[in-house]
């Protein structure tokens, strides 16, 4: 998976490898007009995971019935041939939009429902595996009157289309991702500071041991908050920005002793750490630019509750906001405007009380990037 692991425990290391994805879209050149403000948003980017969520939204220029979300390796653009991704499956697909009804086949899901002209759709296609290799994944989005004109539908021969446009995704397995078909996005991260371009220094994997000590001997102690920082930077020229969401895969939230089902270390929420909290969380440090002409900023999402002086970690047991929900939780944003590599440490920090039990413990947390193209 695309994510990375935090380990603490009171002789043992503190770990984590970050990953991205990113969602942004191309302009598709052919004669139907455009469906814009169009976004694809994933619950993963790892190869090869199963059970994806493509989250699907678009602005048709025109009302129709039905649409067709055709994904291909070789290109976005509609009436070319269509190569289907090595491992990508949406045979098994469905949908919880209600009002849509899907028919699919391995690369292409027909969804038919009303859809209005000049107001956001937004369809989630459920049950989706992603290709067996990280690289580029294109969609083509088409809209059509009705479910027989779409299920005419072929790469090549589109038929009686209204509206269409072009999604490129990354699908990757590194803390480093970026691509370019007209409309660009790059994110990268590190263990030490990252230089223009996303120039990271060599042998500088994004791993943290959390904990007092020296040498190999470190571990969280009662009377500290032990903090490490890895570094991100992001540039897109995405009309209206970027955002990151940070997602947990421990149901509890923080950090789980390994061997149990509860975290004996809390997520932190929003109300901080203080010495001798068994609390985890996260804060922002101060943004910079290493580009030679910065644009831009990348900032805390306002009212998300993450700045740069209390540990936060927001959570709830149910799964609908926060660090477990589907997409994971807003931390941070490019404030709606373009950016060029702007630089956000993210500050780390876990505490332990005296009653902590002694072992390993671990959390995997994942970094997802999307632009608003």
């Amino acid at each position: 998976m695309n994510s990375f692991r935090v380990l603490d425990r009171r002789y043992g290391a503190f770990a984590m490898a970050l990953a991205l994805l990113l969602a942004f879209v191309i302009t598709s050149f052919a004669s139907a007009a455009q469906v814009t403000e169009r976004s694809i948003q994933l619950s993963s980017a790892s190869k090869e995971a199963p059970g994806v969520t493509y989250l699907v939204t678009f602005t048709a220029a025109a009302a129709a019935g039905a649409v067709v979300v055709d994904f291909c390796s070789n290109s976005p653009l509609v009436g070319e041939e269509c190569t289907p991704p090595v491992g990508f499956d949406a045979a098994a697909a469905t949908t919880s939009t209600s009002g849509f009804t899907v028919t699919k086949t391995a690369n292409k899901v027909v969804a038919t429902g009303s859809i209005t002209q000049g107001i956001p759709t937004t369809l989630s296609l459920d049950n989706i595996t992603n290709p067996d290799a990280a690289g580029v994944l294109y969609a083509r989005i088409v809209t059509f009157a009705d479910n027989t004109a779409a299920t005419a539908y072929t790469s090549e021969t589109p038929g009686a289309k209204i509206d269409e446009g072009g999604v490129v995704l990354s699908i990757t397995d590194t803390a480093s991702v970026s691509g370019a078909v007209l409309e660009t996005l790059s994110f990268c991260i590190s263990n030490a500071t990252i230089g223009e371009g996303c120039a990271v220094q060599a042998n500088q994997p994004p791993v943290l041991k959390l904990g007092e000590g020296t040498g190999d001997i470190i571990a969280l102690s009662p009377g500290a908050t032990s903090t490490g920082t890895i570094y991100t930077q992001l540039t897109t020229n995405a009309a209206n920005g970027a955002i990151i969401n940070l997602k947990s895969a421990t149901a509890c939230g923080g950090l789980k002793r390994v061997g149990t089902t509860t975290c004996d270390i809390l997520p932190a929420l929003t109300g901080g750490i203080a010495d001798g909290d068994a609390k985890f969380g996260v804060r922002t440090g101060t943004v910079t630019s290493t580009a030679t002409n910065a644009i831009g900023t990348l900032q805390p999402v306002l009212g998300s509750g993450y700045n740069a002086s209390t540990y936060a970690l927001n959570y709830l047991s149910n799964n609908t906001s926060g660090i477990t929900s589907t997409y994971g939780d807003p931390i941070l944003d490019t404030d709606e405007e373009p950016a060029n590599d702007q630089n956000m440490p993210l500050i780390f920090g876990a505490s332990i009380n005296q009653n902590t039990p002694a072992g390993l413990y671990s959390t995997d947390l994942s970094l997802i990037a999307t632009g608003k193209f």
